[in-house]
């Protein structure tokens, strides 16, 4: 090889170690942002408290993934094929879309705390201090998936710092003047969002009502509205978690339940959204060019086999590292704390649970690049329905420790249904039948450069 292409060659490698560099620090950022509530409402905050503050973020988190599945992941599979014009014009009507969410959802959440009676173990009072942000929450989340879309982590990175930066001064000011609460924590997050988004709208210089949600709606049915109701299906799933434990066993169970599952789950789930926001607009892009006939068709539809083959391999050994250091060492440190030594069992089930999630994100990142909705939407209401029903039985015959037994059986039987339908989607992969070919490429002369 001479000096010119090799010296290309490591240019390349070097502008892709930025590009997947830079997202999974910006997945980090915006992870760090996000559960900085959980983390410190355990530490700061009474038993009692936490648990109202992780059932507030439960109808928070839901509220936010789903406008993520009509907006950001349509973004993501969709604007991704994109360049120029036709992406930006995505983008300027999917930030409207995000606009009309969070008003719907600011909405709700007063009627919701004006309505619910204040008794009992489901308590939604905290829900007041998200409703003025969840404008600016949705706007943000929509903002870095547009950045991620066009391959431009970077930015993404520097929106979800100037977030995670305001939030982080406000937080220490609370701790520093003794005013720790859950409706401040809850508040200083949505300050955060409104810093973040702010930014992005300046730098862009574009105003969320300039789209049009209508024109949004009508250009990606064929996704967002799958999507849709496959991100209710799993959002509903996660707030009856709370539900459930709340329910049938306590706002202290949630709240073991929820810190250690912050600890442990979290890290993981992170994890997984900044591998497939750098893997989806890949997997997508090879999708729609293995539908071309010729040599090219062919190329694409292996890039994708290979990419999900790569992987699940490497996943499967960082779920199982993952389980042998990270569980023996939350559990010791649960063990050896008085406010959660109780929850020292949970660790071993969420750290499986946990290793299951990382070797299904090859799966699912493929089927979004194929656009498979529908069969994402089959996988989760498997998914959902044997969860919560292990939930219920596992809560009823073995408290908080059945219950994590049982989110572990209804995790398992959804990695099981997502390889299944991932093996018959590939069957559809490809050029055309009676496309030709490629030929086997010719030996190189002896000498000449590769």
């Amino acid at each position: 090889m001479t000096a010119r292409p090799l010296l290309r060659r490591l240019q390349g490698l070097g502008g892709v170690s930025r590009f997947v560099g830079a997202g999974l620090l910006d997945q980090v950022v915006i992870a760090a942002a996000n559960s900085a509530n959980t983390l410190l409402g355990g530490i700061l905050l009474p038993k009692e408290q936490f648990g109202a503050l992780a059932l507030a973020l439960a109808v928070g988190y839901f509220a936010m993934y789903l406008n993520r599945a009509i907006v950001g992941d349509v973004l993501l599979a969709l604007a991704s094929r994109y360049d120029g014009e036709p992406r930006i014009r995505l983008a300027r009507n999917g930030l409207a879309t995000a606009l009309c969410s969070g008003l719907v959802t600011t909405v709700v959440f007063v009627v919701l705390w004006s309505a619910w009676p204040n008794r009992g173990e489901i308590d939604l009072r905290q829900l007041i201090w998200l409703a003025p942000f969840m404008v600016p929450i949705m706007l943000h989340d929509t903002a870095r998936c547009d950045y991620l879309a066009d391959r431009r982590p970077d930015k993404a990175l520097g929106i979800d710092l100037v977030w995670a930066g305001t939030q982080a001064v406000m937080v220490a000011l609370m701790i520093v003047t003794h005013s720790s609460s859950a409706g401040g924590l809850l508040a200083v997050w949505g300050l955060g969002a409104t810093a973040g988004i702010t930014v992005y709208l300046i730098r862009e210089r574009r105003l969320p009502w300039q789209g049009s949600p209508k024109a949004w709606l009508t250009e990606t049915r064929h996704l967002s509205s799958w999507f849709t109701i496959t991100a209710i299906v799993a959002q509903v799933q996660v707030l009856a978690i709370s539900f459930v434990v709340a329910g049938r066993l306590s706002k202290v169970d949630l709240g073991n339940l929820r810190f250690v599952q912050t600890v442990q789950l979290q890290p993981v789930q992170n994890l997984i959204t900044a591998i497939q926001s750098l893997v989806v607009p890949r997997a997508s892009r090879n999708a729609a060019e293995a539908a071309k006939p010729g040599p090219e068709g062919i190329a694409a539809a292996e890039a994708l086999r290979r990419q999900t083959r790569m992987l699940a391999t490497a996943f499967a050994v960082l779920g199982a590292l993952m389980v042998l250091i990270v569980w023996p060492v939350v559990s010791f440190a649960l063990v050896h704390t008085h406010k959660f030594a109780e929850a020292a069992p949970l660790a071993l089930p969420i750290a499986l649970q946990g290793a299951v999630y990382l070797l299904q994100v090859p799966f699912t990142a493929a089927m979004r690049g194929m656009h498979r909705a529908r069969m994402l939407f089959v996988q989760y209401v498997v998914f959902a329905v044997v969860s919560i029903s292990g939930l219920t039985l596992g809560a009823t015959y073995g408290g908080l420790h059945g219950a994590a037994w049982g989110l572990l059986t209804g995790s398992t039987t959804g990695l099981i249904c997502m390889m299944v339908l991932y093996g018959y989607a590939l069957k559809w992969v490809g050029p055309p039948a009676g496309s030709p070919v490629p030929a086997p490429a010719a030996p190189k002369p002896s000498g000449a450069p590769v």
